[in-house]
């Protein structure tokens, strides 16, 4: 009998997770979801009774190539970079190296916080079941400045800053560069051989492409500075062997797996939450934990914006799933990927708060540019024709057309948020900050106070309505200027007098230059202009200055 696809999806989705993997089996859920994920490419790997069972590439590297994924592609693993660091970690921690519950501060102090002496309970253990009292990153990558957001030990928040710093404490032991130590430790004994933290001239030839939440490419960013918290670049076939070195103990001690994986912290329901607790969820010494009445699972994430990927595994099945994935909803496949090729239930899924595939605000963000806002928001307006769709979802699909360059499409999002949500000040703010964008200063101005009138402690948004109030005279100091750009709708300066803030100085233009004045103390400063969100040096400026990064800045000099 010929089945309908629709019904052999249906049954691919219902097989029993010890089924024999075959593509026929494997391809039309893939394939399916991928697509209604605008996901353009996918790499997985499945791991059956302590064995690689599958794996396979799925879709193109880029959008607008030929060139397909295999099993050899090299993908952004994220913040599935931290697990992989945290079993080298603690392979030092069982040679004696470095002691899980000992400061972290005795091995290497840290500048960026030593005004703080919290830091000095900082231990190995808190860092790697994220307890450290770090924030995720500081405010401004560029500053020397790093704040401590709670107590150390006190309670779980996610920090990648607190993996940078057990790196530093880590190199210092050791004397070595993290890459060149995980290659020592990891990549060489577990056959990892296209894994790096650092990007390498063989990974040239078939490497993933990013995708942004409407499937365009955008460029590939290749790390040359190793980053344990999220640099690492691998493929699913790599970090299935490393999965396999916890899942047969291969590596580290039984009792240091054990260890592992027993609960450190326990999560909140939501990601990002503080107070109300799961029931099932917790965080190890590298990996998340989910307790269910269908088994133990350990798992993690990956999430770079436009690289995604996911691991799950049962140590007592021995069995797994990972897949890294080129576009922004590659995560709305979670659901479908564990529940088909690991099964039982997983509570981290509610936990990470991703739309699934199928949602309604996945596929509006996925017809909007094809269909246009009107014709791709139709199907969810109701009766008076005002949205359906969630507030903050909706809101962050104008985000993203903002991020894209496309200022008058998020204008439109905004304007159908606001009508659904008039009160919100969430929605008159980012309808404020489209004007703005769209060349409308004096209609952001009055939404901007509108959103005040809700909530008037909001000290951004009152700066930004007294900087675009001000007047040049009263603003007096330095002059800058920036000729041309004569269709440009907004121009700014950020740098270093003002925290890089892209929305804190406005040029006003006058005649045929754009130009604005800075109450600068005596000093040099290092700056861009913005225009029309994009940065640029001061075309009038050749002095520049090179920052960490590698960023180039013009460098003005206040007397």
């Amino acid at each position: 009998m010929k089945l309908h696809p629709v019904f052999l999806f249906l049954s691919v989705l219902s097989l029993p997770v010890q089924a024999q993997l075959t593509p026929r089996q494997i391809d039309p859920v893939i394939t399916r979801i991928m697509d209604s994920a605008n996901v353009p490419g996918l790499s997985i790997a499945i791991i059956r009774d302590g064995k690689l069972a599958y794996s396979k590439g799925y879709g193109l590297t880029k959008a607008d190539s030929t060139q397909r994924v295999t099993s050899t592609t090299i993908f952004d693993a994220a913040s599935l970079s931290k697990p992989v660091f945290a079993y080298a970690v603690l392979q030092l921690v069982e040679a004696g190296r470095i002691a899980l519950d000992k400061p972290l501060y005795e091995y290497l102090p840290y500048p960026d916080v030593a005004t703080d002496e919290r830091y000095k309970r900082i231990t190995a253990r808190m860092v790697l079941s994220h307890r450290s009292g770090f924030p995720n990153w500081r405010r401004n990558r560029q500053s020397k400045e790093l704040t401590i957001a709670f107590n150390p030990g006190e309670r779980f928040g996610y920090s990648g800053e607190g993996f940078v710093y057990l790196q530093k404490v880590v190199e210092s032991i050791t004397g070595k560069a993290l890459n060149d130590l995980m290659m020592e430790r990891v990549f060489r004994p577990l056959q990892m051989t296209n894994s790096s933290y650092v990007w390498q001239p063989a990974f040239d030839a078939n490497f993933a492409h990013p995708h942004n939440n409407f499937g365009q490419p955008e460029a590939k960013g290749k790390p040359t500075r190793a980053n344990t918290a999220y640099s690492l670049q691998t493929t699913a076939d790599d970090y299935a062997k490393f999965i396999l070195a916890i899942l047969n103990g291969k590596g580290l001690k039984a009792t240091t797996i054990d260890q592992m994986l027993t609960p450190q912290s326990r999560l909140p329901k939501q990601f990002g939450g503080k107070d109300t607790l799961s029931t099932g969820l917790y965080w190890g010494l590298g990996f998340g934990l989910e307790q269910t009445l269908t088994g133990d699972y350990f798992w993690h994430w990956g999430d770079n914006g436009t690289f995604k990927g996911y691991v799950t595994a049962s140590r007592k099945d021995k069995s797994a799933v990972v897949y890294f994935a080129n576009g922004y909803n590659g995560l709305g496949l979670i659901g479908a990927m564990v529940n088909r090729f690991v099964g039982g239930e997983h509570p981290a899924v509610a936990f990470l708060g991703y739309n699934a595939y199928d949602d309604k605000h996945s596929l509006f963000a996925r017809y909007v540019l094809d269909k246009g806002v009107s014709a791709a928001i139709k199907p969810y307006l109701d009766g008076n024709g005002k949205s359906t769709l969630n507030e903050d979802k909706l809101g962050w699909v104008g985000d993203q057309l903002m991020y894209m360059g496309r200022p008058a499409d998020a204008l439109d999002v905004f304007r159908y948020n606001l009508e659904a949500y008039p009160t919100s000040a969430n929605a008159l703010t980012n309808y404020a900050y489209a004007n703005l964008y769209n060349g409308n200063p004096s209609e952001a101005i009055t939404y901007f106070r509108k959103a005040l009138e809700q909530k008037p402690d909001n000290d951004r948004i009152s700066k930004i309505v007294a900087q675009l109030t001000a007047t040049p005279a009263s603003q007096g100091g330095t002059r800058l200027v920036l000729a041309g750009y004569p269709k440009a709708k907004l121009v700014t300066v950020a740098g270093s007098f003002n925290d890089w803030d892209d929305l804190h100085t406005f040029l006003t233009r006058k005649g045929d230059v754009w130009e604005c004045y800075l109450d600068a103390k005596p000093g040099s400063y290092t700056y861009k202009f913005v225009v029309d969100g994009k940065w640029i040096t001061d075309p009038a400026n050749p002095t520049t200055q090179t920052d960490e990064s590698g960023n180039v800045n013009s460098l003005l000099t206040v007397k």
